[in-house]
């Protein structure tokens, strides 16, 4: 882990790391209960790596903005039908909203509303 390093050096890329370490290691809960919603998350935290440390905030932002309206209209006309897969999906979306509030709190609420 990085903890000696300062807090001004502490980057996005960071947090998200640490979110794909605390998924995969945590005992608070049974995985298995959150075996497709970890799985959701992680993909979104994977992708989200790797676009944090090439992209702008402005492109980031938008890029899962996008991603996360595509997905609540994906949820509304009920594209996905399978549990895993609508598990997983939600995951996936709860993930983007994990690290997009902490660039602005305003992200964790729809703001179509």
């Amino acid at each position: 882990m990085i903890e000696d390093i300062k807090l001004n050096q502490f980057t996005l890329a960071n947090v998200i790391e640490r979110r794909i370490h605390f998924t995969n290691t945590n005992t608070i809960y049974d995985k298995t209960d959150f075996k497709y919603t970890n799985e959701g998350e992680l993909l979104a935290y994977n992708e989200m790596l790797t676009d944090v440390k090439e992209m702008k905030e402005s492109e980031f932002v938008n890029k899962y903005l996008d991603i996360m309206s595509k997905l609540s209209i994906q949820f509304e006309n009920e594209a996905f039908t399978d549990e895993k897969e609508i598990e997983k999906m939600s995951g996936y979306n709860n993930g983007i909203v994990n690290i997009l509030k902490c660039i602005n709190p305003i992200y964790e609420y729809d703001l179509e509303d």
